[in-house]
């Protein structure tokens, strides 16, 4: 089983602020790497952490992640959690020093404050994990560049020689988009059939447009009609199914049915009353969480939003039984979707 002080900092690798409810919350900051020349030091960017007691409200996220990786119910993890925080609120309040390996260590002063040293010695910044600190032997002696002394004549010739390179490569850039649509113009556009030249001629990474026609099915009737009607008469009813009149020319008019559409059939929501439910996920925002539920349904799961709490939970199916909660478990598991039991 693996321990909230490993889960913590798990968390703090790729987030930067986990909270523990009911304990207080870790923000990080990046630090940049730093040199120190005079000492030989060479420190690695890593991620400085700072504890806030005010920070105690869950959101959900070390309670999530425990869950998952030990596979225990969200009830069960919420009472371990209780446990652990407990402890240490005690040992703090009794004067000790709370150590947690790889994070750090946390004392109460005099004053009843909480202080909070971070190990030096773990890197919590995924960029440079793994790295620690270079000592290196400074080099003292600096060579400086002599400085060449150059006549006059010297001097001017240098001068002119620079201003003809320089005037070489601004007559090349000048010709080069020449000698381009020399090429461009007359192979790639139809100029010489018709004779006109347009502004997009010149834009290269422009696209000829293919117009595409899809068929349309229209069933005429009965060619009648053939009195003289007003020039410009169109359908003289555009309901589906029904059959209307459409203007061809002075004398000819014919009888058109409008064909008609299938209706679809929306999705209705699952509404659910089970025993257990397999979540997978939690979002603050109903968008994201409504289009996690319609990618579940396309792998055909029974997935569905739960109702009530702070966050939008997804579940992946519902079962009233043991056995068939952990069987949507296996199955939702092969599909590289992780997730915990939430017991109703």
């Amino acid at each position: 089983m693996i321990s909230f002080e490993e889960i913590i900092c798990q968390l703090i690798l790729r987030h930067n602020c986990v909270i523990v409810p009911h304990f207080g919350g870790f923000v990080a900051k990046t630090i940049s790497a730093q040199i120190d020349f005079e000492k030989g030091q060479l420190q690695a960017p890593y991620k400085q952490l700072l504890f806030n007691r005010n920070l105690m409200n869950d959101d959900g996220l070390v309670l999530a992640e425990y869950a998952r990786v030990n596979g225990f119910y969200y009830q069960e993890s919420a009472e371990k959690l209780l446990a652990f925080v407990g402890t240490l609120n005690q040992d703090l309040a009794e004067g000790k020093q709370v150590s947690i390996p790889k994070l750090g260590v946390f004392n109460k002063d005099s004053d009843g404050v909480i202080r909070f040293e971070q190990d030096r010695h773990f890197n919590f910044l995924l960029s440079s994990y793994g790295l620690s600190g270079l000592t290196f032997i400074p080099n003292e002696v600096v060579e400086e560049t002599p400085i060449v002394q150059m006549n006059p004549s010297e001097l001017a010739q240098e001068t002119i020689k620079s201003s003809s390179k320089l005037w070489k490569y601004a007559a090349a850039a000048c010709l080069l988009p020449f000698a381009f649509y020399s090429f461009w113009i007359p192979m790639k556009t139809d100029v010489l059939q018709s004779g006109l030249i347009s502004y997009t001629d010149f834009n290269p990474l422009r696209g000829k447009q293919v117009v595409h026609y899809a068929e349309k099915n229209v069933s005429v009737l009965d060619k009648a009609y053939e009195e003289a009607a007003p020039i410009g008469t169109q359908l003289s009813t555009t309901e589906p199914g029904e059959v209307g009149l459409y203007q061809y020319d002075e004398t000819t008019v014919f009888a058109v049915e409008i064909p008609k559409q299938e209706k679809r059939q929306e999705a209705q929501p699952i509404a659910t009353k089970a025993a257990f439910e397999y979540v997978v996920g939690c979002f603050s925002d109903e968008r994201n969480a409504t289009n996690f539920v319609q990618k579940l349904q396309g792998l055909g799961f029974q997935a569905h939003i739960l109702p009530g709490g702070t966050l939008i939970r997804v579940s992946a199916g519902s079962a009233n039984t043991t056995s068939e909660i952990q069987a949507i478990q296996s199955n939702v598991s092969s599909k590289g979707i992780e997730g915990w039991i939430c017991k109703l």
